[in-house]
């Protein structure tokens, strides 16, 4: 299931829309790592256009289970970069939680991402490294185990992670909310709760840091 997907669209940036769902509408968002003033910086891409959807996002979604030969994995978020010939590690921190309906609570399953060969996961942490090409679209594997490595119950789950690459520093943490047989309407739920209680509102320093990116990326 790892895939490294070459995007042919040159990587463009939409409009700055201050405030708007991390979802961007219903357009599904990668990952999108960048650097800004020395340190590394996330948003939400639209793989299929190369369009840096929203610059400044921190959630991202998935689904788990799609594929019935792999009942329990999946590959988005994926992630795309233009940092083209710098090594990326996505590194993995040692907590998962589990939605409850109204907010998320630690759990005991275990969720493991795998890319070329290497893992990391949310018992032990660690990172998965990877060299930006240019076009890169890459796809992770996502695998959620139940405790003592059996099956995992259906839910939501809550994994939050972090770049690092040699020269720059790390990027804010971020989140993934992965959905395993659980309805849309619940993932959106716990997508928002995390928007709405983990994600810091920006600074208007920060904002302004980010249209003069756009600015520079249009130029």
């Amino acid at each position: 299931m790892f895939r490294d997907r070459i995007a042919l669209a040159s990587v463009l940036v939409a409009p700055l829309a201050l405030g708007a769902s991390a979802r961007a509408g219903v357009v599904h968002a990668d990952i999108w790592v960048t650097a800004f003033g020395g340190q590394l910086v996330t948003g939400g891409w639209d793989h299929d256009t190369g369009v840096v959807i929203n610059p400044d996002q921190r959630v991202f979604e998935g689904e788990l289970g799609l594929d019935p030969s792999f009942p329990f994995s999946g590959d988005e978020p994926g992630i795309g970069s233009d940092l083209v010939g710098a090594s990326v590690r996505l590194n993995v921190l040692n907590t998962l939680s589990a939605w409850n309906g109204s907010s998320f609570d630690l759990s005991n399953s275990v969720l493991t991402v795998g890319y070329g060969g290497q893992s990391a996961d949310t018992a032990s942490g660690g990172f998965v490294s990877f060299a930006v090409t240019a076009g890169l679209d890459l796809h992770p594997e996502y695998t959620l185990s139940g405790p003592g490595a059996t099956d995992p119950a259906n839910g939501i789950y809550l994994a939050t992670f972090f770049f690092a690459s040699n020269g720059l520093a790390d990027s804010q943490v971020f989140w993934a909310v992965l959905n395993l047989g659980m309805s849309e309407e619940d993932h959106e739920a716990a997508v928002e709760w995390v928007e709405a209680n983990l994600v810091p509102a920006p600074s208007a320093i920060a904002l302004l840091g980010v249209a003069g990116l756009l600015r520079r990326r249009r130029a």
